[in-house]
Parts: C-alpha cells; sequence; structure tokens
C-alpha cells in the first residue's frame, strides 16, 4: 500500500515536470542575474503637462564587487498617463533590473501636489512591490526631478540626505517624515494630511571644478504643508511647523536657543514632549474651549554664564516659553484655515468618549469658534558639567 502510493506521488511528480518542459519556461518565474538587478531608493514624481506623469527614480552610489571603486548612482526619467506604466516603462528601458521593493522616499514636485497626489498614493498603495512604509516629502517651488539631480553627484545620491534626514531626527531638526500609511491615516479621519517639506538650496561645499565631490544643491527640511483631499492648500511656517511636531509628540529632539537677563544664551536640547488636551464643555454640552497643556523636558547643553538657581528657573521659563509659542502658533493657523490638520477632534473623541457621539456631529460647527490656547511647563533634567550641580541629574 505504502509503495503504491509512493510510485503514485513520484509519476505526479514526473508528469509536472513534462507538462512544464514542454509548455517551456512561461509556468515558471522570469530568472534574473542577481547582480544585474538595482535597488531603487528614491522616487520623484512631476506634473508632465497634457495629462502625463513623469517619473524620476534614483538609486545608491553602486559599488563594483570588493573593489572601493565606485560609479554614479542610477537616475532615470521617464513620463507617461500614470505612475504605474510609465515606472514599467522605466524597467523596460534601463539596463539590468529595476526593483522598487527597497523604496524608502517619495518626493513630490509643488505643481504635482497642487494638481493632486491621489493616483500616486493610490499606486503606493496597491502596487506590490512597493510599501505603505515609503516616506513622502514636497519640494517647495521646485520640481520633484530638480530635487534629485542637483542634490545627486557621482559620489552621492539625495537618497543618502533623505535617510540621515529619516532615521536622524536631530539630523533634519523638528519635523519627522510621514509615510503613506500615515497620510492615508489622516485623509482618512478628515481629509487633512501633512507632509514634510523639502527645500532645495545651493551647497557652500560645491567646487566646480571638482564636481564629483560633492552635489550642486542640497536638500533641508523647510516646515509641513497641508494636503487638504489630496491637494496642496498651503504651506506652514516653521514656527508653526515645529508647534505641530510639539503637540503631536513627535518632536523629541529639537534644540532651543534661551536668551538670558545675562546677556548669554543657554542651548537646550528638547528630550521629551507629552501633550494633554483640556476642553471645556457648557451646561448644554458645548465646547467653548479647549487648552492643550505641554510638559516638557530638555538637557542644558550650552551654558556659560554664572550659575544659580535663579538662572535655572529663568532658562525654564524661557524654555516653556518658546514651547507655548511655537504650540500657539499651530493652534492658530489650524483654525485660521478651518482646518484640523492636528486631528483634534479624534484626540478629544478618545479623551471624552461619552461625548464622542456630538464631537463627532458637532465638530465642524465648533471648531471656527473655538477658545483654543496652548500653555507649556518646561524643566531642564541634566547637565554634564560636575561643576554646576543645580541641575537634576535625572535620577
Amino acid at each position: 500500500m505504502v509503495r503504491g502510493k509512493f510510485a503514485a506521488l513520484l509519476g505526479g511528480v514526473a508528469l509536472l515536470y513534462l507538462i512544464v518542459t514542454w509548455s517551456g519556461s512561461d509556468l515558471l518565474p522570469e530568472a534574473r542575474n542577481i547582480a544585474d538587478m538595482k535597488l531603487m531608493r528614491t522616487m520623484a514624481v512631476d506634473d508632465g503637462g497634457d495629462r502625463q506623469v513623469t517619473v524620476t527614480v534614483s538609486g545608491d552610489v553602486q559599488k563594483d564587487g570588493p573593489s572601493d571603486s565606485t560609479r554614479p548612482p542610477i537616475l532615470l526619467t521617464q513620463s507617461g498617463r500614470t505612475v504605474f506604466g510609465t515606472c514599467v516603462r522605466l524597467k523596460e528601458d534601463s539596463e539590468g533590473f529595476l526593483e522598487f521593493g527597497h523604496l524608502a522616499e517619495c518626493v513630490v514636485g509643488e505643481d504635482y501636489a497642487r494638481a493632486g497626489i491621489e493616483d500616486l498614493c493610490d499606486y503606493l498603495e496597491r502596487d506590490v512591490s512597493t510599501r505603505l512604509e515609503t516616506k513622502l516629502f514636497v519640494v517647495r517651488g521646485e520640481t520633484g526631478e530638480s530635487a534629485l539631480r542637483g542634490a545627486g553627484s557621482e559620489n552621492t545620491a539625495i537618497t543618502d540626505s533623505l535617510f540621515s534626514i529619516s532615521q536622524n531626527p536631530s539630523f533634519g531638526g523638528r519635523y519627522w517624515p510621514y509615510t503613506v500609511r500615515e497620510y492615508f491615516s489622516g485623509q482618512e479621519d478628515n481629509g487633512l494630511s501633512l507632509l514634510p517639506v523639502l527645500k532645495l538650496e545651493d551647497n557652500r561645499d560645491y567646487d566646480p571644478e571638482n564636481p564629483a565631490a560633492q552635489p550642486e544643491k542640497t536638500v533641508r527640511l523647510a516646515g509641513l504643508a497641508l494636503m487638504e483631499e489630496d491637494k496642496l492648500t498651503a504651506y506652514l511656517t516653521e514656527e508653526e511647523s515645529r508647534g505641530v511636531s510639539l503637540l503631536t509628540g513627535n518632536d523629541k529632539t529639537d534644540p532651543f536657543e534661551v536668551p538670558l537677563s545675562d546677556g548669554t544664551v543657554a542651548g537646550i536640547r528638547l528630550t521629551e514632549t507629552k501633550c494633554r488636551w483640556e476642553p471645556v464643555f457648557d451646561p448644554e454640552g458645548n465646547l467653548t474651549a479647549l487648552t492643550a497643556r505641554l510638559e516638557v523636558k530638555g538637557d542644558l547643553d550650552q551654558f556659560s554664564g554664572d550659575w544659580s538657581e535663579e538662572m535655572l528657573r529663568e532658562m525654564e521659563r524661557g524654555f516653556s516659553d518658546q514651547v507655548r509659542t511655537s504650540a500657539q502658533a499651530a493652534l492658530d493657523r489650524s483654525q485660521k484655515e478651518g482646518a484640523d490638520f492636528l486631528h483634534i477632534r479624534r484626540e478629544l473623541m478618545c479623551v471624552c468618549p461619552l461625548k464622542a457621539s456630538r464631537l463627532q456631529t458637532n465638530w465642524d460647527s465648533w471648531f471656527p469658534t473655538l477658545e483654543l490656547k496652548a500653555e507649556a511647563t518646561g524643566e531642564i533634567m541634566r547637565s554634564y558639567d560636575i561643576d554646576r550641580p543645580g541641575v537634576s541629574n535625572g535620577e
């Protein structure tokens, strides 16, 4: 009995082999040499005019095997009717095999962002080779292609700068990158999302006589862009953007420079942020006022004045004032735009679950007239100067 089953299994395997062999290689995945695979790390999407999109892709600097020699990063551009179709043509026209499974960042040109990025996000969500963890950026006043080409050289790629910004918030400062997943979350909640803004600037280290060493341009983070129903509608100032990061708990490394009464300036590194929303309802159950109460902590990284407990308190007051000013600026801008881009309603529905139904129903009528207020309490937790023991060691 066992021998019969084993013989039947062998016969089935043999039959399958014959079917695959006779039908050619159509039933099997196309074999590719891994040495020919080119991993794309950054994509730029722009308005190509005449209902076209322009897609530019960039990879890392390429290394030639075990040697230290390198080749310039791949940089390819193609236009088409859809992002998907254009990416397919990029693969067909390239030397080697382009792979988008490691796509980490997508840079959107301003014109394309104003027209709407719904098609791009739809592609990034649906295509099997892309990821929802891809980070989105908007280039202010430029095309995405100009950012990829300007911030790259023979020895560097824009991917390097964007990776540093994404992985090390202190490099980029105060605005954490938003992924496709987070973008969809905001759009699903109330049609509002924020995206980090890139600004293209001249590179001070660029040498025209040695253009391969450094790129001609650099990119830096320059605030946040408001996306309403998938379209770019406004830019937030850098202070408003910092307020957003503080209110949402995403700002944990921002430097604060606090002027003091003795003429010196204290350098404080933000290390912890907590925000508590405190709503006020009238007797009829209508929301009339809302306070964002921030508690922030920081390390004292620079101070050259005469140390005293009074000076420490002055630093903390100045630290608190700067946090409160940024948070208030974000609240004011949100109300001015008539756009709850902070998703306060969603936060309040968690804080006040018994009032969730009324918040859901009446938020649009309450929000424009709400008294929005930010309060902040700052505490300096640590200094590494043993001659100034007045600052807590954090224990």
